[in-house]
C-alpha cells in the first residue's frame, strides 16, 4: 500500500495494466495447455484454433508497450513536482518534499519496466509455442502428402 501511496497519480494505470496482464497471462497459459494436449492436425478447423491461440496476445502485447510509457510519464511529473518544488521554494525547501518526488519517479519507472518485463516473458512463450505448434502441424501436413 505504501507504494501505492507513493506513486502518484501514474500507479493507477499502470496496477490496471498489471491487472490485466495477468488476467491474460492466467487465460492464455489455460488455452493453451488445454489446446496444445493434442496435435493441430487433430483439430477439425485447425485455422480456428490457431485465431483462438492468438487471441487476446495483442492485448498483452500493448501492456508491454505502455507499461514502460506510463512508468516514464510517473518519472516526468514525479520529477516535475521536485524541480517545482526547488524553483518555487528557493528560500527554503523541505528535502522531504523533494524526495517524494523523486520517490514517485523511482517507484513509477520500476513498475513500468517490472510490468513489460515479465508480459514480455510470457508474450514471447506463447509466440514461440505457437509458432512450433504450427510448424509441426505444417511438417505433418506435407508428410502426409509424401514431400
Amino acid at each position: 500500500m505504501q507504494l501505492i501511496k507513493e506513486g502518484g497519480f501514474f500507479i493507477f494505470p499502470l496496477l490496471l495494466c498489471s491487472v490485466i496482464g495477468v488476467a491474460v497471462i492466467a487465460e492464455r497459459l489455460i488455452v493453451f495447455r488445454r489446446i496444445m494436449k493434442k496435435p493441430l492436425l487433430a483439430w477439425e478447423r485447425p485455422e480456428d484454433i490457431v485465431a483462438r491461440l492468438r487471441c487476446r496476445l495483442a492485448v498483452l502485447h500493448t501492456i508491454i508497450t505502455i507499461s514502460p510509457m506510463l512508468g516514464l510519464l510517473g518519472t516526468v511529473t514525479g520529477l516535475m513536482k521536485s524541480f517545482y518544488l526547488l524553483g518555487h521554494k528557493t528560500v527554503f525547501y523541505n528535502p522531504q518534499e523533494i524526495s517524494l518526488g523523486i520517490s514517485e519517479a523511482l517507484i513509477t519507472t520500476a513498475v513500468g519496466l517490472l510490468i513489460a518485463i515479465v508480459a514480455t516473458g510470457f508474450y514471447n512463450y506463447f509466440n514461440a509455442a505457437l509458432e512450433a505448434y504450427v510448424e509441426a502441424y505444417n511438417a505433418a501436413v506435407a508428410a502426409e502428402k509424401g514431400e
